[in-house]
């Protein structure tokens, strides 16, 4: 009994492939066509490889130096905003008046 619900499980995920396979006919083997597919194997294999590596051996190098010049100044711009009561004089409609 096992054995038979085994198979129709097996049937019916070969009735769900997504992707259906090519027809026989359509496929067409030839020397050309294998070479390329050993070279493209081997360039991917090859970059694959080396991007490893490169990524193995790269090493962050920090060098930190004393400013030795004492004469340069640095420039910091601030923008600050203060949340307070502005305690004018004038109202805005006055300094618009003298204008």
């Amino acid at each position: 009994m096992r054995r038979l619900n085994r198979k129709k499980t097996l049937n019916l995920m070969k009735e769900l492939d997504a992707f259906p396979k090519v027809p026989e006919s359509y496929v067409e083997t030839s020397a050309s066509g294998g070479t390329v597919s050993l070279i493209a194997f081997t360039t991917i294999a090859f970059l694959t490889i080396m991007e490893f590596t490169v990524y193995r051996d790269t090493w962050m190098k920090y060098e930190y130096e004393v400013d030795k010049d004492f004469t340069s100044k640095l420039r910091i711009n601030i923008d600050i905003t203060v949340a307070m009561r502005c305690q004018c004089k004038y109202s805005i409609s006055e300094s618009f008046e003298t204008l």
